[in-house]
């Protein structure tokens, strides 16, 4: 497979994690604990037993969460593919040091993969558990697997968004769009490691990620060789 084929390869899985994306969909539900709204990441990032109570006592909320899991597999596969044939296109189209942070991406992102299924192994027992037979260590085995989820995809966004940062032209713009994404969701991970509650930087996080996907999608599947003669032949 060429270079420029490898490029549109990366674009439309781009396209294919947005789609799966908007199919997941979301949901806010009242009565959820520490100032959520969202079911699915107040149960991912639960803090004791009793909140998984909580979020199983809002209304539709264990009915949404378990569709969720239910779509999760897809999802977990769709974003480990596409972030690992990202990473590994820059290890092609570069030739200095910036190559071995590309691999350290992959590996975030595979193992991103990996907690994320120990994750969703905790939350199917937390919405099948009977309400007040819930346990603070039930809890933690889905919460810390999610913390570790978490920054990994967090820190891929910034490995990845050194690399095209230092890029000219139009892909400046997803390039800055990953590295705010890390910064807004290492923040979070680290007051919610300190301090169990909802801070805004976990969904602003991936808001502004969602806007370096598009980016992807659109110009790596579009023009790949001009993405390929104009931008990475700056390397």
């Amino acid at each position: 497979m060429t270079i420029e084929a490898q490029i549109r390869v990366v674009g439309i899985l781009a396209l294919l994690f947005i789609i799966y994306s908007l199919w997941m969909g979301q949901m806010k539900a009242s009565g959820l604990p520490a100032g959520y709204t969202s079911p699915v990441l107040a149960l991912e990032l639960v803090a004791k037993g009793t909140d998984i109570d909580a979020i199983n006592r809002a209304e539709g909320a264990t009915a949404f969460i378990k569709n969720q899991l239910r779509k999760d597999s897809g999802y977990i596969a769709i974003y480990v593919v596409f972030f690992s044939c990202l990473a590994f296109l820059f290890t092609e189209l570069i030739s200095d040091r910036s190559k071995y942070l590309s691999l350290a991406a992959v590996v975030c992102a595979m193992l991103a993969g990996v907690f994320d299924v120990f994750e969703n192994r905790g939350m199917r027992k937390a919405v099948g558990t009977p309400i007040g037979s819930t346990t603070d260590s039930l809890a933690n085995s889905i919460r810390y697997p999610s913390l570790a989820k978490w920054a990994l995809i967090f820190v891929f966004c910034l490995l990845i968004g050194v690399i095209i940062s230092r890029l000219q032209g139009w892909l400046l713009i997803p390039g800055l769009a990953f590295l705010i994404a890390a910064l807004l969701g290492l923040s979070g991970v680290t007051l919610n490691l300190l301090r169990p509650k909802f801070y805004w930087m976990f969904p602003m996080s991936m808001s502004v990620l969602g806007v370096s996907i598009i980016c992807i999608a659109i110009a790596f599947t579009i023009w790949p060789h001009k993405v390929l003669n104009k931008v990475f032949g700056d390397f």
